[in-house]
């Protein structure tokens, strides 16, 4: 990694990046932030407020106004926040081509009831399906979304979900638990006129089509540890002085939709 790295809250994951256990405050420098999720805006805080960029790892925080009091703070000390993708996507989103925008994006989730996706739980699957739909389609601000479950007594068994954007894009996510699939199931597509992105995969690899003709695939064989690779993209953007791939606005703007789609299953 190309600048200082800590990990509070989280040590298997410091374990994985094989960080040294003392690093030194002096210059740039990054703070991983995992751990109780009621703490970790925080951690956050206290971290920026030390002069360092902070990666938080998904949910970044209990709700939008506790996250939109730490993007304040970032503002305030010139620090840049980045956050996880919920469902861990960004390797196979960063092989959809710059300057791309869906019109039209269709997302399957099967979650195997003992598998990686299930383990995650609701909320982080509802996230996960909405952030690659707003991803994919370029936009963040959504006119219509409607969410319907069905349910297995209190319990949700499947959720449906269509979501209108701003820009036209439109968008239909499905995601299920099940019993009886053998693994987790992906299957997303997302199309514009003349082009077309396809993944079973969330971690990649994309198939990416134009005006017919197959291109190279966008991204690498799917890695055995997306979280890891999350933050050495994020600290490789910010040592690089790039955005973060997975800015802590979109991760508000994903926050919201969550709470939209929730108050339509109440």
């Amino acid at each position: 990694m190309q600048l200082p790295v800590t990990v509070v809250g989280a040590p298997t994951l410091a374990d994985r990046l094989a960080l040294s256990p003392a690093v030194s405050t002096d210059g740039p420098r990054v703070v991983v932030v995992g751990g109780p999720v009621a703490d970790r805006v925080a951690r956050a805080v206290e971290a920026v407020e030390a002069g360092a960029h902070a990666f938080l790892l998904w949910p970044p925080a209990e709700s939008p106004r506790a996250a939109d009091a730490l993007a304040d703070r970032a503002e305030e000390a010139g620090v840049t926040v980045g956050v996880a993708r919920p469902l861990g996507a960004t390797a196979a989103l960063a092989g959809v081509p710059a300057g791309w925008a869906a019109r039209l994006v269709t997302l399957g989730l099967v979650a195997r009831t003992d598998g990686p996706l299930a383990r995650g739980g609701w909320a982080t699957l509802l996230a996960g399906a909405l952030d690659l739909c707003a991803t994919l389609a370029a936009a963040r601000d959504v006119v219509r979304l409607e969410a319907v479950a069905e349910r297995d007594g209190a319990a949700h068994r499947a959720i449906a979900l269509a979501v209108r954007f701003e820009n036209g894009a439109y968008a239909q996510a499905t995601v299920r638990f099940s019993d009886h699939a053998p693994d987790d199931e992906v299957a997303l597509y997302a199309a514009r006129p003349g082009s077309r992105v396809e993944a079973r995969s969330l971690a990649g690899p994309l198939c990416v089509e134009a005006e017919g003709r197959r291109a190279a695939v966008g991204a690498p064989a799917p890695s055995a540890d997306p979280e890891a690779d999350e933050v050495a993209a994020f600290v490789a953007a910010v040592a690089a002085g790039r955005p973060a791939p997975y800015a802590l606005d979109d991760a508000l703007a994903t926050l919201r939709l969550v709470a939209r789609a929730q108050e339509k299953l109440r």
